[in-house]
């Protein structure tokens, strides 16, 4: 023990700080930010695998594997700078799907029988996440709007499950989140100036 906190505390709050830094960089559009939440995700498979979170340990799995995609896929030079926004009809089909993987995992845990507490919160919770982080890992601006429901989600889920600094973590999450669309707003605006001149 350190300064009174356990190992898995003080990991919990490692994951945390980089996580916050994950997503400012994000937010102004820092390519290192994909490696720190690698990290920051292969300590939370851990965490959440300690408490028999079985989908959120997975979840953080996804964006472990997400994070080295989105710094591999930020890299490339055609893709760099260009946010891109959906039409009301792929937003409807961003809710449909993740409606779907939300009905699929919970099935799929109940067939494996690893039913949490929580399965459908977490269910719910990992479906929203997998969509905000691929259109994130894409540069769509509403990527935030994505993060915002499922961390609100976030916040109870891990406030029953005893993860204060996570339950920190996604309260912050939803501050950063609209300062991240504020910002990657005003790029994408200033990209459609610069591109019809």
């Amino acid at each position: 023990m350190i300064l009174g906190l356990s190992t898995a505390e003080i990991l919990e709050w490692i994951s945390v700080i980089l996580n916050i830094l994950f997503t400012i960089l994000l937010g102004r559009e820092i390519r290192l930010g994909w490696l720190l939440g690698f990290v920051a995700s292969a300590i939370g498979v851990w965490l959440y695998a300690e408490q028999s979170a079985w989908l959120m340990s997975a979840l953080n799995g996804f964006y472990a594997a997400m994070g080295i995609y989105g710094w591999w896929n930020w890299g490339r030079t055609e893709v760099v700078g260009k946010i891109t926004t959906m039409s009301l009809a792929m937003h409807v089909g961003m809710i449909a799907l993740g409606g779907l993987i939300t009905f699929g995992l919970v099935l799929l845990m109940r067939a494996i029988g690893l039913e949490g507490e929580y399965l459908w919160m977490e269910a719910f919770i990992a479906a929203f996440a997998i969509i905000a982080t691929w259109l994130m890992s894409k540069k769509v601006l509403e990527n935030w709007f994505y993060w915002t429901i499922g961390d609100a989600f976030g916040v109870y889920y891990n406030y029953k499950m005893e993860f204060n600094a996570y339950t920190l973590l996604m309260l912050v999450y939803i501050v950063l989140a609209v300062i991240g669309f504020i910002n990657w707003r005003k790029q994408m605006t200033l990209q459609i100036a610069t591109s019809e001149k």
